[in-house]
C-alpha cells in the first residue's frame, strides 16, 4: 500500500511537520512546574511526555508510511525480516528534559532497504531541526533561516589536536572501553560530556571533531546516522564496523572514527 507521502522529499516534508507539530506538546511538559519521572524496568528514567510525543509520531508515521514497521523507544516494536522501517526516539536527553536542561530533542528516523537514509532531530527548546533524506541535502533550520550542513572538514593529523564530545564518562567507565576511554581522554586537546543528541549537533557544526557514546539503541543512531552519512562522516562501532544499532558508537571523519575506534578497543 503506498502511503500519503511517497517520495522521500515528501516524506521528509511530512516526517518534520510531524515532528513540529509535537513541540507544543513536549515544550508544555517541559515548561511545567513539576514533572513527574518514573523508572522503566531497565531503570532508565520516562516521562508522560515521551509516551505523548511517542504516540502521536506513531500514528503520523502510520499515516506517512502505512504499513512499514515502527520501532520506538516507550512502545517497541518488532521489523522481523523487513529492511525498511522506521525509528523513534521521542525525547532523546529525557534526564536533561526533565531538569530543564534545552539539550533534548526529537527523532525520527528511516531505514530503507538496510541503510539509514531519512532523519530528523528537532531540538524545541532551541528552535533548531536538522534534518536529511535521499534526494535532500542535509540541512539545519533555526526559527526561519534555512542552510545546508557543511560536510566534515578534514580532521586534525593528531589526535592531541582533536576536540572530543560524550555522553558522559560513567556510561564508559561500566564498558568493556574504560581503559581505552581513560586513555583516548588523556589525550585529546578537548573533552566534555555533551550527552545525548546535542553533542552530535556541535559534530555537524564542525565545532567537535568526534562524538562517542556507549549505552544507545538503534532509535537514538538511525537519524543521526542519515546525517552523517549525508555530510562525509562515519558512523562505526568501537570494532571498527558501520553501525548505527548501538550499544556503542563513534562518529567523525571515516579516518578518524577508525583512529578513534582502534584507541577505545586497546586494552
Amino acid at each position: 500500500m503506498a502511503g500519503m507521502a511517497s517520495s522521500p522529499r515528501s516524506q521528509l516534508a511530512a516526517v518534520k511537520r510531524a515532528v513540529h507539530a509535537c513541540r507544543p506538546l513536549a515544550l508544555r511538559y517541559f515548561y511545567a512546574p513539576s514533572l513527574r519521572v518514573s523508572r522503566k524496568a531497565d531503570r532508565s528514567p520516562v516521562t508522560a511526555a515521551d509516551r505523548a510525543v511517542e504516540t502521536r509520531l506513531r500514528a503520523a508515521l502510520r499515516r506517512i508510511a502505512p504499513g512499514e514497521p515502527i520501532i520506538g523507544e516507550e512502545f517497541g516494536g518488532v521489523r522481523g525480516a523487513a529492511s525498511t522501517y522506521w525509528t523513534i526516539d521521542p525525547i532523546d536527553g529525557t534526564r536533561a528534559f526533565a531538569r530543564g536542561l534545552p539539550t533534548w530533542c526529537i527523532m525520527v528516523g528511516k531505514v530503507e532497504r538496510g541503510r539509514p537514509v531519512l532523519g530528523v532531530c528537532d531540538f524545541p527548546a532551541l528552535e533548531t531541526t536538522i534534518a536529511v533524506a535521499p534526494g535532500v541535502p542535509a540541512y539545519e533550520q533555526m526559527g526561519r533561516q534555512t542552510h545546508r550542513l557543511a560536510r566534515a572538514p578534514r580532521p586534525p593529523k593528531r589526535v592531541e589536536d582533536v576536540v572530543l564530545l560524550h555522553g558522559g564518562a560513567n556510561w564508559w567507565e561500566r564498558s568493556p572501553y574504560r581503559t581505552g576511554f581513560r586513555r583516548l581522554i588523556d589525550r585529546v586537546f578537548l573533552e566534555r560530556a555533551f550527552g545525548d543528541c546535542y553533542g552530535f549537533l556541535w559534530a555537524f557544526h564542525s565545532q567537535a571533531d568526534v562524538v562517542i557514546e556507549y549505552g544507545v539503541k538503534v532509535w537514538d543512531m538511525v537519524p543521526l546516522a542519515a546525517l552523517a552519512h549525508a555530510t562525509g562522516r562515519a558512523m562505526l562501532d568501537v570494532r571498527g564496523r558501520p553501525s548505527w544499532s548501538g550499544p556503542d558508537t563513534v562518529m567523525a571523519a571515516p579516518s578518524l572514527a577508525r583512529r578513534v575506534a582502534a584507541i577505545l578497543r586497546r586494552k
